[in-house]
């Protein structure tokens, strides 16, 4: 067998641990945290794997090669000895992608195009198309890291979500929610601020093993990464591994919202109880423990915030008894008017925001 590819799952930050843990599940090899992501190792199954059936990274790299340019002789000098068409197909669209940082090279364009110029010589020019595969250069302190996007569009975009709110929370920072809420999945899970569903879903995906990324193709499909057998096989093993799920409830005052839900949870292949309810309503399921989890509206100036603080302590009276709470809030003060006990679970962005999640 050949040797595992060196690999990288970026996530939003804030994320690393959990997506640690969760590469750990999928079969991944030695992940380790990084700034923006974890490293690790696998064979093709776990790339598919962690696109397919992961949750919290936006996208999952191969990493290809690594080399010092402190000019564009060295640069092109090194472009020209990347075995090229091992990671890429003739005749199909590719994207450049360049960053530089702290480097002596610095001009993106002129970097691009002299990638663009090494590729083309040993897989000839590509069409332009909307499935191009992203192609990574990273120029940072004159290191440069090559590398194939193996999942092109990022991976919180699932498939699912066609109608969407004013302020829609992204899937993977959903998940990252339910995931660092402790919510046990046998037990009933309650949105009392349900927007567009995007929290519930991901709970009932989460809570049934159903794999976020069964709707959507993937970069690596167009490239010789592709295995026509070994991705059906992951396929299937991901469809056999569904279980039944707990009473998963989505609320909001709006009954726009509501049919949103509906809608989008349709589409994601799960079933919610869906219901047009203020904040004010109590959660009438007769259960000793579950999880309220919510993403109640963010105030950008403080007056505002002070106007949230009566919704804050409203949400942290619904919870029941014996339940955890998990919320996220760009201000820990009113955040913290739902609950004492809260305790930051991860910083991280959020609509150009800092956010914090609070769990109890």
């Amino acid at each position: 067998m050949t040797a595992p590819h060196s690999l990288f799952a970026s996530c939003a930050p804030g994320l690393e641990p959990l997506l640690e843990a969760e590469l750990g599940a999928l079969g991944a090899l030695d992940p380790t945290r990084e700034a923006g992501g974890v490293a690790f190792r696998g064979h093709r199954k776990v790339i598919y794997r962690v696109n397919l059936e992961g949750g919290l990274a936006t996208h999952v790299l191969v990493r290809v090669a690594a080399f010092h340019a402190t000019h564009f002789e060295a640069l092109e000098r090194e472009l020209d000895a990347v075995d090229w068409a091992r990671w890429l197909s003739p005749g199909v669209a590719r994207r450049l992608r360049v960053t530089a940082r702290k480097s002596r090279l610095h001009h993106t364009g002129a970097i691009a195009e002299r990638a663009e110029r090494a590729i083309a010589k040993r897989l000839g020019d590509a069409p332009d198309g909307d499935d191009a595969v992203p192609v990574h250069l990273r120029l940072f302190r004159d290191r440069v890291q090559v590398s194939i996007d193996t999942s092109g569009e990022p991976l919180h975009r699932r498939g699912y979500r066609i109608r969407g709110g004013p302020a829609p929370l992204r899937e993977d920072l959903a998940r990252a929610l339910v995931m660092a809420s402790g919510w046990d999945p046998r037990t009933p899970l309650v949105d009392p601020l349900c927007g567009t569903g995007t929290i519930p879903i991901e709970a009932a995906l989460f809570a049934r093993q159903i794999a976020p990324g069964r709707l959507r193709s993937f970069a690596f499909e167009r490239t010789p990464l592709f295995d026509a057998t070994t991705w059906q096989a992951v396929r299937d093993a991901a469809e056999v591994g569904i279980l039944d799920g707990p009473p998963i409830l989505g609320r909001d005052r709006n009954p726009d919202a509501i049919e949103a839900s509906r809608e989008n949870a349709e589409r994601a292949g799960v079933t919610l109880e869906l219901d047009q309810a203020t904040l004010s309503t109590p959660i009438a399921l007769d259960a000793p423990a579950g999880a309220v989890v919510t993403h109640p509206p963010f105030g950008k100036r403080v007056s505002r915030n002070r106007d949230l603080e009566p919704l804050y302590r409203a949400l942290g009276a619904l919870v029941p008894t014996g339940w955890r709470l998990a919320l996220l809030t760009a201000d820990r003060k009113v955040g913290m008017r739902a609950g004492s006990t809260l305790k930051t679970a991860f910083l991280t962005d959020a609509g150009g925001l800092k956010v914090r999640a609070l769990v109890a």
